[in-house]
């Protein structure tokens, strides 16, 4: 499906304001000079939001400078983008595919460590109430590379084959909240996996109230009956009638 003019205008103009917030919060905790850049697709459904400098298949990793000297080589990335998309009433912009991964990147070819991935249509969710088909991973999960004895141990009882740590997909939530670019920069801070800049906690918490705002509205507009329910348990006034 095509969308029309002004629902393409919605799709772009949406799209530039979140590859700013973007650029944002990845400079004002870990990067300096990085900027997300907003590219429609051929189907003019679908927007690529990625940091510049990177081509289709080929991301380009954002340097971990928090903490470093000017004479120092960033040696931990961000490897991060985003494919977005209109909701089905065509008015709001919404996550259809983003990755979040730390990456080692000390000569050769670079190596991820942990990612944060989420694909709308390629994995399960808690909310689906009749999947059209089985997936074997959730729409929102994380993957940490890696190896583990108790793992292995684990599979081995049941007579499985040894795999990283990397095929298990552990689900994070579900599309509405899931892990953000924000908990990301967050868990990799406080597990003393990479330094952030000075003020990063304000820039994480700023965002981080916005897009829970954002969220809380589209769980209400997907289920307003409970909306109107939890409002007048609380004591408000609130008319059931549909506008």
């Amino acid at each position: 499906m095509t969308l029309g003019d002004d629902a393409y205008d919605r799709l772009l103009d949406q799209s530039i304001d979140f590859a700013a917030t973007l650029t944002a919060i990845v400079n004002g905790t870990v990067a300096d000079r990085a900027r997300f850049i907003p590219r429609v697709l051929e189907d003019r459904d679908l927007v690529w939001i990625y940091p510049r400098g990177s081509r289709p298949g080929n991301v380009a990793l954002i340097p971990i400078v928090a903490g470093l000297a000017e004479s120092d080589t960033p040696r931990l990335f961000l490897r991060t983008f985003f494919v977005c998309r209109l909701d089905d009433s065509e008015q709001w912009l919404t996550i259809h595919q983003s990755v979040l991964t730390l990456v080692v990147h000390a000569g050769g070819k670079p190596r991820p460590v942990i990612r944060m991935e989420y694909d709308r249509d390629e994995g399960s969710d808690p909310d689906d109430e009749a999947p059209t088909r089985q997936h074997t991973r959730s729409a929102a999960h994380v993957q940490i590379h890696g190896t583990s004895a108790e793992l292995a141990y684990a599979r081995a009882v049941r007579n499985r084959p040894i795999v990283g740590l990397e095929h298990l997909h552990i689900p994070v939530g579900g599309r509405r909240y899931r892990p953000t670019l924000e908990d990301f920069v967050e868990f990799l801070q406080m597990h003393d996996l990479i330094d952030c800049h000075s003020g990063w906690q304000d820039v994480v918490r700023e965002h981080r109230r916005d897009y829970l705002r954002v969220q809380l509205k589209a769980a209400v507009r997907r289920d307003p009956a409970t909306a109107i329910e939890q409002l007048r348990d609380l004591g408000y006034d609130v008319s059931g009638d549909a506008p």
